[in-house]
């Protein structure tokens, strides 16, 4: 479907470049120095198009609801014999209190009449809220071909499950290839990424969204996989424009349709999207080049910041030289929007550079954990995060999160006046600030500041929503 649409696009941009179109100026079309065929050309090399199936909650029952599916590959399928299973895991949102009992169908290419399968499932986290993480699998021992779908229903043989919704398959690899070992420390090994998902009140605004990606981009991230369906396509349409020579960044963009209240079940979520992107990273060979080492799930209030190196990639070479540890956690420190400047930040930095002071507000403080994936060697090493985890020193590295600190119990979108918050233990942490000069001379900050990829409002200390 992606596909067809944007041929269709395609086609519609060569006939505009040759004909035009009434009453649509060259600024209104693209910009100055624009024309179709150029438009065509990024569109055609842009990184930010939606090159997989997106992930969606879908209903299982009342109690169970799907996110994605990954279909585990001990070999080719040409190669494939009746003793090689099929192996799918689905990640699912269930439930704490009750137990999957469901039955499971197979699709394949060119068969329009499923398979049966053998339901089994995982515990994967301790109750949240009265939700837990699970991932159903569905196998199959005789070879029928290629897997396409698979779907799950109530264990009553009543039900027809030709009705049940069918999840889409993704192809997994079961075994990844081990990097080589070096002894020089300038070869770079490590390759970062940043799963992104919407900040507990899921609304971002254009600044925070700039800075997130030109911040991480500084300290050495240039992937990126967003979770957000508060993204607009205007957005995903103007960073388009940018050709990759001067994002030297890769984006792509999942929708996020959570039919749960959010603020319930926002951590089982954010446990969920994890796996899915882990899921996702795994899947490519490590002999490829430019594939992800390590990855971390973030909000879009929350930053990576190294104390000391300038680079996550230096920072992980030195704490964990030869890239044995699974789980590395990462202390978070809360850092008020509402406190005052301060005085020594320059008037050009961010909003969050201004901001160098962490509180001890009353908040649920959820540490950062960066999934080393050198270490699954086996794709069932997924499901064991927890077996070998170090924590990083908070002199190295912390997680700092930007938001309005206001009182639980009341709702107040200003937060804590000026007076309230001295009420409040703090303490100062610069090191966002050796970072200021880096982002203020970013080409893409400086685009975003001179009201080149959205018109700047007048009122400079307005965050304008995306």
């Amino acid at each position: 479907m992606y596909r067809h649409e944007y041929y269709k696009l395609r086609y519609v941009l060569e006939v505009l470049n040759i004909f035009g179109k009434p009453g649509l100026s060259e600024i209104e079309f693209c910009g100055p120095g624009f024309n179709a065929t150029m438009l065509s050309e990024i569109l055609r090399n842009s990184s930010l198009e939606v090159k997989e199936t997106p992930p969606l909650f879908q209903e299982i029952d009342e109690n169970f609801y799907s996110y994605s599916c990954f279909l585990r590959s001990y070999q080719k399928y040409e190669q494939l014999s009746p003793q090689h299973a099929h192996i799918i895991d689905t990640i699912v949102i269930g439930k704490a209190h009750v137990t999957p009992n469901f039955r499971c169908y197979i699709w394949f290419e060119n068969d329009l009449k499923p398979k049966s399968g053998r339901f089994n499932y995982k515990i994967l986290s301790e109750p949240m809220n009265n939700f837990r993480l699970y991932v159903f699998e569905c196998s199959m021992n005789k070879n029928f071909g290629k897997p396409k779908g698979v779907s799950f229903f109530i264990n009553d043989y009543n039900v027809n499950p030709i009705h049940a919704p069918i999840n889409r398959l993704i192809q997994v690899n079961t075994k990844r290839k081990v990097r080589q070992r070096s002894n020089i420390r300038f070869v770079n090994t490590i390759v970062p990424a940043v799963c992104v998902i919407p900040n507990q009140i899921p609304i971002v605004s254009r600044d925070a969204f700039i800075e997130f990606l030109v911040f991480h981009h500084l300290v050495g991230v240039d992937y990126f996989t967003i979770y957000d369906s508060m993204i607009s396509e205007d957005v995903i349409r103007r960073l388009n424009l940018f050709p990759p020579d001067i994002t030297q960044w890769s984006i792509q963009f999942y929708p996020l349709n959570y039919p749960f209240i959010f603020s319930k079940s926002y951590e089982i979520v954010r446990k969920a999207i994890e796996l899915d992107c882990i899921f996702r990273h795994f899947r490519y060979d490590k002999e490829e080049s430019n594939k992800v080492s390590h990855l971390a799930v973030l909000a879009w209030d929350e930053f990576l910041v190294p104390r000391i190196h300038t680079t996550v990639q230096a920072l992980l070479r030195d704490y964990d030289p030869m890239m044995t540890i699974q789980t590395s956690t990462v202390d978070s420190f809360l850092f008020c929007l509402n406190q005052n400047d301060d005085d020594n930040a320059d008037i050009r930095y961010p909003d969050i550079m201004k901001k160098t002071h962490y509180y001890n507000v009353p908040h649920v403080k959820v540490p950062i954990m960066i999934r080393n994936l050198d270490t699954m060697i086996a794709f069932d090493d997924i499901f064991n995060l927890t077996a070998n985890a170090k924590s990083i020193s908070t002199d190295m590295l912390g997680v700092h999160k930007y938001t309005v600190c206001s009182d639980p119990k009341k709702f107040n979108l200003n937060g804590y006046n000026e007076t309230e918050m001295q009420v409040f233990q703090h303490k100062f942490e610069g090191a966002m600030l050796k970072f200021g000069d880096r982002i203020v001379s970013d080409k893409i900050y400086r685009l975003y500041r001179s009201g080149q990829i959205w018109e700047k409002n007048s009122n400079e200390n307005v965050r304008d929503m995306l």
